[in-house]
């Protein structure tokens, strides 16, 4: 497995008593792993495949959203998304996207939420017939998850080993692991206030081999944060990143690598209470320009823009509509 440990900084947080980390409520096993260290991943190759394999979201407790100038908002796809919610079950959550791959081609995806006596169901199916299934359950204070996947035109017989996945929280250090096939993830987060500290390892025990690990501390200073990752022991593949909020409407990020010396660098500003701009720029000399705007209630609609200032010639352009009924 290429690189795929990731330590990272959050934990969870402190009683009423104790330090807590500016900007809100403890993280969570959800907030953990939803989604990549989100201001790195497009332009950071080497830390963007280790986080394919176990993906965390060092930002999600707090307040400052480096993640939404250097990462979300620029996509160039043209789609169609519609999410609604049924009285089933209590309510069962529906959401339809529609993509249009090429001019002659539009894909689907579909996506069903549910919860049953306490646990969290998702499934997803896409236009190859993959299904992918997730259920989240509390049990005795354990957050456990297990997942599984099956490509379409497979049997039964032919499934991969499902996933799973545990997660413990006590005052200020949380702790999960994942097994998925011949791989172990594990680790565990703390926190100390302001900052942050933790660290997460795998192992593949087809190989028995142990993977490099990644070592990561992020200082929140209430309208700025900055982060330091470093990947394996040798101290030569150092990511660090900064992120400030200069007032309300304006927000600026950058990230730097030590790997090829990457770097990326974004802003994002606020034009009025339903629409927003972002643009940002990295080493390679890929240029991206976003562009929110909330048409209605429960309506967004999103426009991408990518160029590289190397080669005008290759440029991309899309619109996305999301609606919620």
């Amino acid at each position: 497995m290429r690189r795929s440990i990731l330590l990272l900084c959050a934990a969870a947080a402190c009683s009423a008593s104790q330090l807590r980390l500016r900007g809100g409520a403890p993280p969570v096993w959800k907030d953990l792993v939803k989604a990549p260290v989100r201001v790195v991943v497009d332009s950071l190759d080497s830390l963007s495949r280790c986080l394919n394999t176990l993906a965390i979201d060092v930002f999600s407790s707090t307040d400052i959203q480096s993640s939404a100038v250097l990462d979300s908002g620029y996509s160039t796809d043209n789609k169609l998304e519609i999410t609604s919610k049924s009285g089933l079950n209590g309510g069962i959550g529906l959401k339809t996207t529609f993509l249009r791959n090429a001019a002659d081609k539009i894909s689907s995806t579909f996506k069903a939420t549910t919860s049953y006596q306490g646990v969290d169901i998702e499934a997803n199916l896409d236009g190859s017939g993959t299904i992918k299934g997730e259920a989240n359950a509390d049990v005795s204070g354990v957050k456990l998850t297990l997942g599984g996947s099956l490509k379409g035109g497979s049997s039964i017989k032919d499934m991969p080993a499902p996933s799973v996945a545990a997660q413990y929280s006590k005052g200020d250090l949380t702790c999960n692991a994942r097994v998925e096939g011949k791989n172990l993830e594990a680790g565990a987060v703390f926190q100390a206030g302001d900052i942050q500290v933790g660290g997460f390892a795998t192992y593949d025990s087809s190989a028995g081999t142990l993977g490099d690990p990644t070592i990561a501390a992020t200082y929140n200073g209430g309208n700025f944060k900055a982060t330091a990752i470093v990947n394996g022991l040798k101290g030569d593949d150092v990511q660090a990143t900064y992120s400030q909020s200069i007032n309300s409407d304006i927000d600026v990020a950058g990230t730097f690598s030590t790997n090829g010396n990457k770097f990326s660098l974004g802003a994002s500003y606020k034009v009025d209470a339903g629409s927003s701009v972002k643009g940002k720029i990295n080493s390679d000399g890929i240029l991206n320009l976003g562009y929110k705007r909330d048409v209605d209630k429960g309506s967004v609609l999103n426009a991408g823009f990518q160029v590289d200032t190397n080669n005008v010639d290759d440029r991309q352009f899309g619109i996305s509509l999301a609606m919620s009924t």
